[in-house]
């Protein structure tokens, strides 16, 4: 590869002078843009496009505005101070304090925050894609440390097999002796449907589980009128397919809203300490600290009131296996 050629000091000013040009448009089209703004505007972001957002009003008036420069994280539930021109071209200049929000890890950009201000998260799980419990629990970690209520949604309902109702019984059994609200739903048959819009009347609640789940057809089973893409999950991998690419918020007719996110394959607890993962298994953090060694791991050590606790009856054992899974 060839050696790049060092600048020579007039190049080198020639760069300086043409990034400090930029600089100084740059500041005065901020400045007059600022003139040309109208008056401070309350809103709630929709959905978030790069440098760009979706934020509705108080009227529910939907602008497509600027994010300023140095803001920070801006997601979907997010309240901001927005201004519009009078093309109503605008900025968001502020984001209002969270009271809540749910994270997740990201490969390149560290922990990305999902959602903001929501009351409820409901976890959707279904017969195909193939159901894991070790997703199911890593989400109800994440949730429960969020400090965020949560349900469980077993979707595709009409999907389950014969000979699959029994095993999924038995887990639907698991985590409402937890004391998970579980809702077997069906947008086919509209099993529950009128339930699930019974429970997010007049509540500000996200669907969060993985590809292909059926996520945004439950939103279209909820909301007809919405322009909701859904997909299929693809018979040769059996997994979903990525319908919903940016997470986006649905105002529901009965007051609230309802915020679909995009699927994933896994959901990871890499930005969560070992240590703090047991706290988000409700069942289990009960036992920490009555172990016979203070140090215990929950794993194979003697005198560990987990595991006794799973001999007694007390604690489900796949939900043991499933928080040694996630720790090691």
């Amino acid at each position: 590869m060839a050696k790049r050629q060092k600048l020579s000091l007039q190049q080198k000013r020639r760069v300086a002078k043409s990034k400090g040009n930029k600089l100084k448009q740059k500041t005065e089209d901020s400045v007059v843009l600022q003139e040309q703004l109208g008056p401070a505007l309350s809103g709630v972001v929709i959905s978030r496009f790069g440098e760009q957002a979706d934020v509705a009003d108080q009227t529910q008036t939907v602008y497509r505005v600027y994010l300023r420069q140095n803001l920070g994280s801006c997601v979907s539930g997010d309240r901001v101070i927005f201004r519009l021109d009078e093309q109503n071209h605008g900025v968001i200049e502020a984001i209002e304090p969270r009271r809540s929000e749910l994270n997740r890890p990201t490969p390149y950009a560290g922990v990305k925050t999902i959602v903001a201000n929501v009351d409820q998260i409901f976890v959707v799980v279904a017969p195909f894609p193939a159901y894991s419990s070790v997703i199911l629990d890593r989400y109800l970690v994440a949730c429960e440390l969020a400090q965020i209520p949560t349900s469980i949604i077993f979707n595709k309902h009409d999907l389950i097999k014969e000979s699959e109702e029994e095993y999924f019984n038995q887990q639907k059994t698991i985590y409402n002796k937890i004391g998970y609200k579980v809702l077997e739903v069906s947008c086919k048959t509209n099993k529950c449907i009128d339930e699930l819009q019974s429970m997010l009347k007049e509540k500000e609640s996200i669907f969060v589980g993985q590809s292909g789940v059926g996520k945004s057809s439950l939103i279209k089973a909820l909301m007809p009128q919405a322009e909701v893409e859904t997909g299929e999950v693809s018979e040769n991998s059996k997994l979903g397919t990525h319908t919903t690419t940016a997470s986006r918020l649905f105002f529901l007719a009965n007051d609230g809203f309802i915020i679909d996110s995009p699927g994933v394959r896994e959901f990871g607890l890499s930005h969560i300490d070992t240590e703090s993962i047991i706290n988000g298994f409700v069942d289990l953090k009960q036992f920490v600290g009555h172990c016979k060694f203070r140090n215990c791991q929950h794993i194979q050590e003697k005198g560990c009131a987990l595991h006794q606790a799973v001999i007694d009856g007390k604690i489900e054992k796949q939900r043991l296996e499933n928080y040694q899974k996630i720790i090691t």
